[in-house]
């Protein structure tokens, strides 16, 4: 792949902030020299003192579509790789718009859900309002209504502010970066940590916190996996928030099938 025939570079924008974005950018940048293809990845912006892929990066939000498009026109990109979360719907339908419009090859690289094994104790909800909901109209099924439940709430900061009503409940809420508002009227423990995480951590956590029920989107991959392995082994419950409908549901692709769409959409002539 080295003798590329092409004079001028192709350039990559790579939408991260996933550890496959991170994979994907370094085995690009290792496998293709810079005359080759240039790898540019872009970062929402939203934690603090984030990881820098290799190749070029910029940080920020583009401005919805018409920013996107423009950016995607005055920095001549060739192809687009949306490698952003599972449940990062906006910027997927954003991605796919402007695209479609420039007439841009796109590729989703969406890591693949966790499946429910026969232990595991699931509670599969719509989103977040739902499991919010469920919490409340639910007091019972997970153990004595007198009382309040250990919730483990892993969902990052977006969506906080649903669970503001379940008064009855003590919460352990954990996030890469601090959460700006729900500190004020949610009873919780905040734990500001970045996976990955361990099955000894996150034993140690739930037994530490005696967390009874674990709340949490199936965002797959193996970085926080940990916590459904410690939900399972102790038997606890877990609301497991199911993914925003997609129209690329149930496309997992790799890392390996994302460069190889790469290699042959561009450089297929060799």
């Amino acid at each position: 792949m080295k003798n590329m025939l092409n004079k001028m570079p192709k350039k990559l924008l790579i939408l991260g902030g996933t550890q496959e974005a991170y994979e994907l950018a370094e085995s690009l940048v290792a496998e293709f020299s810079p005359d080759q293809l240039i790898v540019i990845s872009s970062l929402a912006g939203s934690t603090g003192n984030p990881k820098i892929p290799a190749g070029e990066v910029r940080i920020g939000g583009f401005g919805g579509l018409s920013g996107l498009i423009n950016f995607l026109v005055m920095e001549k990109i060739s192809m687009l790789v949306n490698a952003t979360h599972p449940y990062a719907s906006q910027i997927e339908k954003t991605a796919l718009a402007a695209t479609t419009e420039l007439r841009l090859p796109y590729f989703r690289l969406n890591r693949s859900p966790w499946v429910k094994l026969p232990n595991d104790h699931w509670i599969e909800v719509l989103n977040m309002e739902a499991a919010a909901n469920y919490l409340i109209d639910n007091k019972t099924v997970f153990q004595n209504e007198l009382c309040k439940h250990r919730v483990f709430l892993t969902i990052g900061n977006r969506g906080l502010f649903f669970f503001r009503k379940c008064k009855k409940n003590n919460f352990v809420v954990r996030t890469v970066d601090p959460p700006k508002e729900a500190s004020s009227w949610l009873e919780a423990v905040f734990l500001e940590e970045r996976g990955p995480f361990t099955l000894e951590n996150e034993l140690a956590l739930f037994r530490q916190n005696g967390i009874t029920i674990l709340i949490t989107k199936n965002s797959g991959g193996s970085s926080t996996y940990a916590k459904i392995e410690a939900a399972r082994k102790l038997r606890v419950p877990v609301i497991m928030v199911a993914r925003p409908v997609s129209s690329l549901t149930g496309i997992y692709p790799t890392i390996d099938d994302t460069t190889d769409w790469i290699t042959k959409t561009y450089f297929h002539e060799l």
